[in-house]
């Protein structure tokens, strides 16, 4: 038997990775059999259990490797709130949509483990870490606005607690919408005045404008 140097392993674990996203995202995790991804990963099915246990260790290895862009385009704007609150919530929204939607394994993990919110029996082992990444990215939204309502950018009477809720809702629905469509590059391009229309209606009114 030929020992497999540690670079080889690892080339083939992450193989059977990709090929289980594509898959799973692709099918559902119940229709997918551990087999079928060793066999289109082109690797025997006592490799797959030498990596992963069963389907749930599986899954749950691929959802930690996982990364979904809103956390770097969070920390991206960190500095530039400071000096415009609702500018810096504009391009951490437009860099993470643009990013999600423009890149075919974002889209897969999105589709794999929030879209339809996750409804397969399958993903039930995660579902409270999915849960707590999902109120990570509206803790990230309130953190723009509570700093935007410190510097009087957005209406008084606007709760920042019930916006960020609320443009979470919007943000989600951007991203459903576009996996149960059709990829559109007129879509993408008017992504910018979608978030533009969004901002501006949190916007404080200028005395002597009413």
């Amino acid at each position: 038997m030929v020992r497999r140097t540690k670079e080889e392993a690892e080339a083939t674990r992450q193989a059977l990775l990709d090929r289980a996203l594509e898959l799973f995202s692709r099918q559902g995790p119940e229709a997918v059999t551990l087999k079928q991804i060793a066999a289109e990963a082109g690797v025997t099915h006592g490799a797959m259990y030498w990596h992963f246990r069963n389907k749930s260790d599986l899954l749950l290895q691929l959802y930690q490797q996982c990364e979904l862009p809103f956390e770097r385009h969070y920390l991206e704007q960190r500095q530039a709130v400071q000096q415009d609150a609702l500018g810096a919530l504009y391009h951490y929204l437009l860099g993470t949509l643009s990013e999600l939607l423009g890149k075919p394994r974002m889209l897969n993990i999105y589709r794999l483990f929030h879209y339809g919110r996750a409804r397969s029996p399958e993903l039930e082992i995660l579902r409270e870490a999915i849960a707590a990444e999902i109120e990570s990215w509206r803790n990230q939204l309130y953190f723009f606005l509570k700093q935007a309502r410190k510097q009087k950018q957005i209406r008084k009477k606007l709760d920042p607690e019930l916006l960020s809720l609320s443009l979470l809702t919007a943000m989600i629905g951007i991203i459903d919408l576009w996996i149960a469509g059709t990829d559109s590059p007129t879509r993408m391009e008017q992504l910018p005045a979608l978030l533009t229309m969004q901002i501006e209606g949190l916007k404080a009114v200028k005395p002597g404008l009413l």
